[in-house]
């Protein structure tokens, strides 16, 4: 039988993770604007990239953690921090993701510099920022993914509630910074 759906739960959950999240995207935005000169003066066509990295972060870590969240409320992954099957595997997944759409991103936001006539760096640079960048991010996301995943379930939280919708705006704010830091090996 179908367990019943505490629907005040629910919104709480929902509510809170929200205004959460806000303050986060509130705070990439202010790293964001931090690095306006990197985008007009130093790195022409960096700009292209950015929503791009942003999106696949928070695709890639949304995903994982609805993944995470179905496993746990599953029972075929288990609430500890140890190297399961379930967990590596989709760590690896996210990851090869990451570096593969990485590249992608940074060879498509050259051509797309060139095609439109807009000033750009060279493919090498922009490939190489968003490879540091997306990999950065990766790693550090997809850990905290199930960190926050396994935590918010044994605190009796549904983490298809929680982990997402924060993975997904926690990855805005570090891949901002990841891009900041990826820039500042660059140049």
């Amino acid at each position: 039988m179908a367990q019943a759906v505490d629907v005040r739960s629910v919104v709480v959950q929902g509510l809170s993770v929200l205004l959460i999240c806000a303050f986060i995207e509130l705070g990439a935005g202010g790293v964001l604007a931090g690095m306006d000169d990197y985008f007009t003066n130093l790195l022409p066509g960096l700009i292209v990239m950015v929503p791009p990295l942003l999106g696949l972060r928070g695709n890639i870590n949304g995903a994982l953690a609805s993944r995470f969240g179905t496993g746990l409320n599953t029972g075929t992954i288990k609430p500890r921090l140890r190297w399961s099957r379930e967990i590596k595997v989709n760590l690896a997944s996210a990851l090869i993701l990451s570096t593969v759409a990485s590249l992608i991103i940074g060879i498509l936001s050259f051509w797309v510099n060139v095609l439109t006539g807009a000033p750009t760096i060279g493919i090498i640079q922009l490939v190489t920022i968003a490879i540091i960048a997306g990999v950065a991010s990766g790693v550090l996301l997809s850990s905290l993914t199930v960190v926050v995943a396994i935590f918010t379930f044994t605190r009796g939280l549904d983490p298809d509630n929680l982990t997402a919708p924060l993975m997904a705006t926690v990855g805005d704010f570090v891949t901002t910074l990841c891009i900041f830091l990826a820039v500042s090996l660059v140049i």
